[in-house]
């Protein structure tokens, strides 16, 4: 099944020149390779480096990178907060 999300991005920079916006994506793919999807569809390319850095939030909720989008909704992508 196909589903419309909705992607936020929050952390601009880790998705060098890749803009929000609505994307399809097919049921049960993973958030990295959905979001993989929308780059190329963009045209953008995110360094793999990257991907270590984010931290998207499905509906509201954390997700994992590897997690499955089994319906459509809005993904929040952020980035990592580190302190010391």
């Amino acid at each position: 099944m196909v589903h419309t999300v909705t992607v936020k991005l929050v952390a601009g920079e880790l998705f060098p020149g890749m803009e929000s916006g609505d994307f399809e994506v097919t049921d049960g793919v993973s958030v990295r390779d959905f979001i993989s999807r929308c780059a190329e569809t963009s045209g953008a390319d995110i360094p793999e480096k990257n991907y270590a850095l984010m931290y998207p939030l499905f509906d509201g909720k954390p997700v994992t990178l590897d997690g499955a989008i089994t319906k459509g909704g809005t993904l929040h992508m952020c980035r990592v907060v580190m302190g010391g």
